[in-house]
């Protein structure tokens, strides 16, 4: 009797052991889904987007309909410069919209900084950045008003699913309007 007492309390300390392990893997090793929504008249938008862009190893994509702010232009330049994949799209006649919105857009071009434009008859509406750890869309404009007056709001996530496909539909539009 006491030999089968000893498998039992051995096996529930084997059992034990290997859930308390699946705890410590889950917890310290699973990628994390924090996923958090700003608002720009609590926090500057701006420097969430350039937080994302600067903590980037591979790539940064990214999408958005008016961009007139110098600060995360330099930050994808920047990402640029240390190697990293680095494109965009944007509307087509949003980019002529203001001098300011031309020259940064120019200057990313001219840096080797792919910028597509879509060509269809309606807007590029999107304000998606993407990079392989992390992804932010929201209303936010990389504008000065939208960091500064407007209400805007900025989702800002780790979720590898979630993430995948922000990443999924900007390689699909890169396809579409890069020839």
């Amino acid at each position: 009797m006491k030999n089968k007492k000893d498998l039992i309390y051995l096996a529930v300390i084997i059992v034990l052991a290997g859930v308390a392990a699946q705890f410590y893997y889950t917890y310290r090793y699973q990628p994390q889904r924090q996923i958090s929504v700003y608002y720009n008249q609590d926090r500057e938008l701006n420097k969430e987007i350039i937080s994302r862009i600067r903590d980037a190893d591979k790539f940064v994509y990214f999408a958005v309909y008016t961009f007139t702010r110098n600060d995360i232009k330099d930050a994808l330049l920047a990402a640029k410069y240390r190697g990293l994949e680095v494109k965009g799209i944007m509307d087509r006649n949003q980019d002529k919209s203001t001098e300011l919105q031309t020259k940064i857009f120019q200057e990313l071009k001219d840096a080797g900084i792919p910028v597509y434009e879509q060509d269809h008859s309606a807007i590029m509406h999107m304000k998606v950045l993407v990079t392989e750890k992390a992804y932010a869309s929201g209303s936010f404009n990389w504008t000065s008003a939208a960091t500064n007056l407007n209400d805007e709001v900025l989702e800002v996530g780790t979720d590898p699913n979630v993430r995948q496909q922000y990443q999924n539909i900007l390689e699909e539009l890169f396809r579409r309007y890069g020839s």
